[in-house]
Parts: C-alpha cells; sequence; structure tokens
C-alpha cells in the first residue's frame, strides 16, 4: 500500500524545524540547500529511526492465520519459488522489484519472504523509501514457514572464540561522509534503485575474522549486551566493533558522520533483520557496507537467552508449486483435464471389429487425405481433416445426430481430432483403434513401422530429478479458442529417428504405468527412452499434480504404448501453451520385439469393405 510521505518533504519539514525563522521579519535566514547526501539521510533515518516501522517483521504463524490480509512478494531464486512457496506469493528478486512492483496487486499490506529473513530486509527498506507503507518482512523468512526449507539452524553456530568487552566508542572520530551526485529531487528513488541493482550485501564472520582490522565493524545493539553485561546472554562483541544504539545513531546528527567511506563496513545485529535494513541505508548513502548473516546467532548461539533462532520458530504451512498459474489456464486446463484423465473416454478406442458390427449407430469421419479416402473409406464416411474439423462439423457439413467415430491412417492422428470434438461438446466420440491399417489389411500403415529402434535403453527413474517450471500464459482466450488453434497448427508428431540424435533438447514424457517404465512390468517392456520422466496416466497431468514439471521454453515428447492415447495428451499440451510431440507408433517403434501387451499384430487386422467415392463423369 503507497501511503507514506514522500521523504523529500520530510526532509523540508526536518530543516524548517532544525533552523527556524528568525525574530526579524526584515532579516529572515535562509536555510541552505539540501546535497543530495542530506536528502538520502534525512529520508531514510526517518525509517530507519522509526521502531514501529523497522525493522517491521511478522512471524509465520500471523501470516499463516491472516494470509488473505497480505499480499506476500518471494524474493528467493526462482527456482526454490517454483519448488515451494507460500499459497499466492508473488515472485520477484530484488534486481526486479521495481519493475515487478507495477504488477502487483497493492491493496493490501505487503510480507516479503526470503530464505532466512536476511536479505528480505533490503527489499523493505526499497518498497518503505519508494512510498510503500505497510511492508513487513517475514521473520526468518521460508525457514520458519515451512521445516523442509530450513536454512538457520545449521548457521546458528560459536563463531566467536573471544568476545571483547571494552567500549570502544571513546575510539570514534569525525569522518568523511560520501558524496551523492544524483539530483536533490530524485536522489532517494535512484539510490533506492542502485542498492536492489547491486544486490544483498552481506558477510559471514569467517569471511571477515581473520580480517577484522580492514573492516569498521557496527555492533547494532543496546551498550549493556555490547559491554557483556545485558539480559540476553551475549558474552560481548566482536572485537574493535563500535555499539550504535538501535533508533539513535544513523541521522547525520547523531552517529552517521563516525563512519569511514573509506573501508568496508559490517553491521550486525540479533538475526541479521534488522542489520540487512541498516546495510541497505548505508549503500544507498554510499557507502561499502554489508551485514553479518545470522548476526548473534552466528557469533554465540549456545549463550543466547533471546532473540535466538530456535525450532519453537518452525511451522510445516502448506507449500504452494510452480507459479500460480493465469485464470485462464486454470480455466482451459480444467476443463480439459476433465476429459483427459476420465479412463473411460480418453482414449476411448473404438475396434474395427466393434464398429463394423454397429455401423449404422455411428457417424464415421474419415481425416485422411482426400485421396486417400476417395481410393477407399468405410461405407457412409464423412471426409473430414484436422485443419476443417471444426468448420465441418459445427457449420452442418458433416451431421451430429449419432456419436461420432474418427478413422485415420493408423489411429495416431485420429486423437487430435477426437479430444477437440469432445471440447466442443461432441461427448461419446470414439477413435478407430489403429486406423484404417485395422480395417482393411490394404490399408496396412502400421507392420512396416513395428520396429526396435531403440537400442539402449534406460532403467533408472528420472523423475527425481524434476523440478518446476512456469505455465505456460494464457490471457484472454476460451477453451474454444485454443482447440481451433491446436486443429489449424495440425497433428503434431515425430518419429524416433526425428529425435534420436537431439534427446538433450527434448523434454520426453513416458505415458504409462511405473514399473513399465523401469523394465520391471508385464508388458516385456525393456525401460525407457534415455532421460525420459515417467507421468502415469490419469494421475499425473493436473495444475497440483505433475504439469508444472514440464517447460513451455523446451519441445515436449509424448509417447504410451501405440500413440493413439499420446496423440490426445499431445493436443492436451498444445491448447495449454506448450510444444508438444506425440512419439508416432509409441513402445511399438521402440521395442516391438520385447512387447508383451498393447502390441500391434495381424489378429488386428480385417478385410472389411472400402468404398471408393465414385467418379462423375462429364455430362451425366
Amino acid at each position: 500500500m503507497k501511503t507514506r510521505l514522500t521523504w523529500l518533504l520530510i526532509l523540508m519539514l526536518a530543516l524548517s524545524a532544525f533552523w527556524g525563522c528568525s525574530d526579524d521579519d526584515d532579516d529572515p535566514i535562509t536555510p541552505p540547500a539540501a546535497t543530495a547526501f542530506e536528502t538520502m539521510a534525512a529520508a531514510g533515518a526517518a525509517y530507519i529511526n522509526d521502531s514501529a516501522q523497522c525493522p517491521g517483521v511478522l512471524a509465520a504463524a500471523t501470516l499463516h492465520d491472516n494470509l488473505d490480509l497480505y499480499t506476500v512478494i518471494d524474493i528467493r531464486q526462482e527456482q526454490h519459488y517454483l519448488e515451494g512457496h507460500i499459497p499466492g506469493a508473488y515472485r520477484s528478486s530484488l534486481s526486479t522489484l521495481i519493475a515487478d512492483l507495477a504488477n502487483i496487486p497493492n491493496d493490501k499490506p505487503y510480507v516479503v519472504a526470503c530464505y532466512t529473513g536476511q536479505s528480505a530486509g533490503h527489499a523493505k527498506v526499497a518498497m518503505e523509501m519508494l512510498g510503500y507503507g505497510d511492508v513487513y518482512s517475514l521473520l526468518f523468512g521460508m525457514s520458519a514457514w515451512n521445516t523442509s526449507l530450513d536454512n538457520w539452524t545449521a548457521n546458528c553456530q560459536d563463531n566467536l572464540a573471544v568476545a571483547e568487552t571494552d567500549n570502544n566508542n571513546g575510539d570514534l572520530t569525525d569522518q568523511t561522509m560520501p558524496t551523492l551526485t544524483e539530483d536533490v529531487g530524485t536522489v532517494v528513488a535512484e539510490r533506492t534503485a542502485a542498492m536492489l541493482a547491486a544486490g544483498f550485501k552481506g558477510k559471514n564472520y569467517n569471511d571477515i575474522v581473520d580480517d577484522l582490522d580492514l573492516y569498521f565493524v557496527i555492533n547494532y545493539f543496546g551498550e549493556a549486551d555490547y559491554e557483556g553485561t545485558g539480559e540476553a546472554g551475549v558474552p560481548g562483541h566482536i572485537p574493535a566493533a563500535f555499539q550504535y544504539t538501535p533508533y539513535a545513531s544513523m541521522g547525520i546528527d547523531e552517529m552517521l558522520p563516525n563512519i569511514p567511506s573509506d573501508m568496508p563496513v559490517i553491521v550486525y545485529c540479533w538475526t541479521g533483520q534488522h542489520s540487512s535494513q541498516v546495510t541497505a541505508y548505508l549503500n544507498m548513502l554510499g557507502y561499502e557496507a554489508y551485514s553479518l548473516k545470522f548476526g548473534s546467532n552466528n557469533l554465540f548461539y549456545d549463550d543466547l537467552e533471546a532473540h535466538k533462532w530456535s525450532v519453537d520458530a518452525q511451522n510445516d504451512f502448506d507449500l504452494e508449486m510452480g507459479y500460480p498459474a493465469t485464470e485462464t489456464f486454470t480455466t482451459i486446463a480444467t476443463a480439459l483435464l476433465d476429459y483427459v484423465n476420465d479412463s473411460e473416454d480418453c482414449p476411448g478406442v473404438m475396434s474395427a471389429v466393434s464398429l463394423n458390427d454397429n455401423l449404422t449407430s455411428y457417424t464415421v469421419i474419415d481425416i485422411r487425405q482426400l485421396e486417400a479416402y476417395d481410393a477407399g473409406h468405410i461405407d457412409g464416411a464423412y471426409h473430414s481433416s484436422i485443419a476443417t474439423l471444426k468448420a465441418d462439423v459445427e457449420g452442418g457439413t458433416i451431421p451430429d445426430n449419432k456419436p461420432f467415430v474418427v478413422a485415420c491412417y493408423t489411429g495416431q492422428s485420429a486423437g487430435h481430432a477426437k479430444i477437440a470434438l469432445e471440447m466442443m461438446g461432441y461427448d461419446d466420440t470414439k477413435s478407430l483403434l489403429f486406423g484404417m491399417s485395422a480395417w482393411n489389411t490394404s490399408l496396412d500403415n502400421w507392420t512396416a513401422n513395428c520396429q526396435n529402434n531403440l537400442t539402449t535403453v534406460e532403467t533408472d527413474n528420472n523423475n527425481e530429478d524434476l523440478v518446476w517450471n512456469p505455465y505456460p500464459t494464457l490471457e484472454g482466450e476460451t477453451l474454444d479458442g485454443r482447440v481451433a488453434t491446436m486443429l489449424t497448427d495440425g497433428f503434431k508428431a515425430k518419429t524416433f529417428a526425428d529425435i534420436e540424435d537431439y534427446l538433450d533438447s527434448y523434454f520426453i514424457i513416458n505415458y504409462f504405468g511405473e514399473a513399465d517404465y523401469l523394465g520391471e512390468g508385464d508388458a516385456g517392456v525393456p525401460g525407457h527412452i534415455t532421460g525420459a520422466y515417467q507421468f502415469t496416466p490419469y494421475a499425473s497431468l493436473d495444475i497440483d499434480e505433475m504439469l508444472g514439471n514440464i517447460p513451455h521454453d523446451v519441445p515436449v515428447v509424448v509417447y504410451c504404448w501405440t500413440g493413439q492415447h499420446s496423440s490426445q495428451i499431445t493436443a492436451y499440451l498444445n491448447m495449454l501453451g506448450y510444444e508438444a510431440y506425440s512419439l508416432k507408433f509409441g513402445s511399438n517403434g521402440l521395442f516391438y520385439d520385447d512387447l508383451d501387451a498393447h502390441k500391434w499384430s495381424v489378429s488386428a487386422q480385417n478385410d472389411f469393405p472400402l468404398i471408393p467415392t465414385p467418379v462423375l463423369v462429364a455430362g451425366f
């Protein structure tokens, strides 16, 4: 929610109050013009020194119980976001935050989530500087949301072997402060953007322990704890560190002038949540500053009595996988999935014998090329094509008073037509099993393609390597429109020979059960194509299943036993915006001799009648 006053206005009010007015109206005192540094310092200090706003952390349990009241922004790396995030969270990063905010709703307070709550501090202070009020960072980050994401426990250590208790502040001197060259009117926005572009600035204690004299170290908690006499159990501080009291030390008229601009600065607090924001502020001012990762929890964890990470902060709240799908994508995927995951309807094939015995009960649509249809087709069959199917059926060229049976050469391209007809509302559509190859032996396109092309099979289960990917973006489209696009694009298929030398360039889906995929099933399958992933039929293609594991920036190949089923899955994926292809002839074109089931054989062939299209003779 963008509610905070502009920092330039705050600065003007502050300077006005500082300089006051002359009692002599004839000789008014004109306040000096603020420099860019003074403007940035006043803007940042107004936030950093506000205990009600900074660090502004929110516990995971509080967020979970009020999730609908907040907009969550997750700034972790994309793959970690995809592997599990807070339901409904928007994905961003420090470098893209400003641009992303334009596309993230601003009607609720924000919560920024990172791994441990530390880098989120950079994002929070940036949003505050840009005028977004009511911003929180998730306390302890995603480590507190779900135990599977714990990045804290391993980093709670006792790395500070010798703590110092002397107060070094007596050695502080005034230093030359940085010079900022930005325009006064834009310095806050420009320096905020520069800080975000530079990314999270943090260091581990072990990174600096051997070179402490090269750093200006700021201990950012109270004096008693700094000296080891407080109630938090702290034994002291990092040797040579200076004590800066929170909310009372970071202004120009406080201790900011004591920080050197010609050496790196380390800021540490209890957990790194607060020091991250102070560090971001210092970098906006032109210092080279770093937050000490995990703060005191990484220095003297066992001694701490407060401000301490513990398993009590952990939860096992739900995680949402992948990117949230767009409303359009979700609607279309759900409509398609009602069919794809229905084993009664999909693939919905009919044998040639069953069709021949009940021919008068069906309307047959033959989608082979016109020349093949004219040479001989099933009695009463109507000719169409994948490209013209929608127009032919909806335009009345093909009557719809009976259930449809779609016939092609081998039963494979008919799958594209069948799922399209189902989505158009023509329930009880069938595709002819093995196509016209099974109707009449003279049309056999199967036997020559039953081969053993897969010379090397893999039996490893590759599913452990699956990662989450963004879903394709379908905005403003309809199911009817996606059906039309898929049909216009035509049958999408490849032979194994097409992909054999380029397997690494494809995401390959093995669409049958795990046992057969591993070469341990009853169908005689020795394994799978190298690199293929196993997707269980009827249980793997929903948004909350494995659909999010399929990349939309890599071509997808789907294979099943005969290509009848994979054709429909391929069409489904293409309607959702993927670039998908069905592997022609499926396993029958990979390891035919090994198959004990789902296998083309001459027993599937028949010699049912073929009706040629009459040739019209001129004059008759």
